[in-house]
């Protein structure tokens, strides 16, 4: 919902109030009444904006004192039934840097954070951005990310062999459900059995098949070609206790591809670059959370030492 359309504003020449530093309106407004009544739809909206707020907030921070501008955007709403591919992504942070570049005439980088640093690696391998800088990055393809993460999450949770093959035989017949070579009877009739588990809110399965023709564009997106066509410095960050990308093979791919990177592991943290993310049950980003005093210090010294 954006905040124009809900209360009918047209933005004239003299409203300088709204949207001060966008030439475009927003998607990040949402009515708390809707998110009231929607319930579990919209269970994580709060947490998931918090998250991507502080993110932002603390990257501002870290950078912006070191001559950095910081740009945030909510990346493009998906087609029904279907994610936003991620050439998509890419193509908007492209134009996203072309439209910094010509307001400021500086260089322009790129930040991605987990899912985003595919699209962000795609985009600077385009030759126009100055720098890269990932936290999170999975090297492998999204469908081998997403197994991982599954079994890494059973396993994390102390749950034993059976139940971790059963859930891998199941995202294996997801997959080729979604390439279109599956059988979805099939599929169903192993959700079916397996969605009262107590296991299974940890696999991130679907309860039910995906309806025919859905598919998944992006599932086995291979990162390693675009990585190896980045042609400017990167520095790519992976937590100590990471669960959610394969980590070691990850920083391999990374560092196979022979180029200008550096490669930071953050003690003690998961997924995100906050301290203690790596136990069971942390949450995303919240504003009270601690980030890594190596992510940040590593960052500024970094780009101090790179574009200073």
């Amino acid at each position: 919902m954006r905040f124009s359309r809900a209360f009918s504003l047209t933005r004239g020449p003299k409203d300088d109030w709204f949207d001060p530093d966008l030439t475009v309106d927003t998607r990040l407004f949402l009515d708390p009444f809707l998110l009231l009544k929607t319930g579990a739809t919209w269970a994580k909206a709060h947490d998931d904006l918090v998250a991507h707020f502080a993110h932002c907030y603390h990257l501002a921070m870290t950078l912006v004192p070191l001559g950095v501008a910081v740009l945030s955007y909510e990346r493009r709403p998906p087609a029904k039934h279907a994610d936003t591919e991620l050439s998509v992504q890419a193509s908007d942070a492209i134009a996203s840097m072309r439209a910094l570049q010509h307001e400021l005439d500086v260089p322009v980088g790129l930040f991605g954070f987990s899912q985003g640093a595919w699209a962000a690696t795609e985009a600077a391998s385009d030759g126009l951005a100055s720098f890269l800088m990932v936290v999170g990055c999975s090297g492998v393809s999204p469908a081998e990310q997403m197994r991982f993460h599954a079994d890494e999450m059973l396993r994390r949770h102390r749950y034993g062999p059976r139940e971790r093959e059963r859930a891998g035989a199941l995202r294996l017949q997801l997959e080729q459900v979604l390439r279109g070579d599956g059988n979805r009877d099939l599929l169903q009739e192993g959700l079916s059995a397996a969605r009262t588990e107590p296991w299974f809110p940890l696999t991130y399965l679907p309860p039910e098949a995906p309806a025919s023709g859905v598919t998944w564009a992006d599932m086995d997106f291979d990162p390693r070609p675009s990585l190896g066509r980045v042609g400017v410095p990167a520095i790519a960050f992976w937590g100590e206790h990471e669960d959610t990308v394969p980590r070691e093979a990850s920083q391999q791919i990374w560092r196979d591809a022979d180029i200008d990177a550096q490669i930071v592991d953050l003690p003690g943290c998961g997924h995100w670059p906050l301290l203690g993310s790596g136990r069971p049950g942390s949450h995303e980003w919240g504003a009270d959370d601690e980030p890594s005093p190596v992510y940040s210090r590593t960052l500024s010294t970094w780009v101090t030492q790179r574009f200073r």
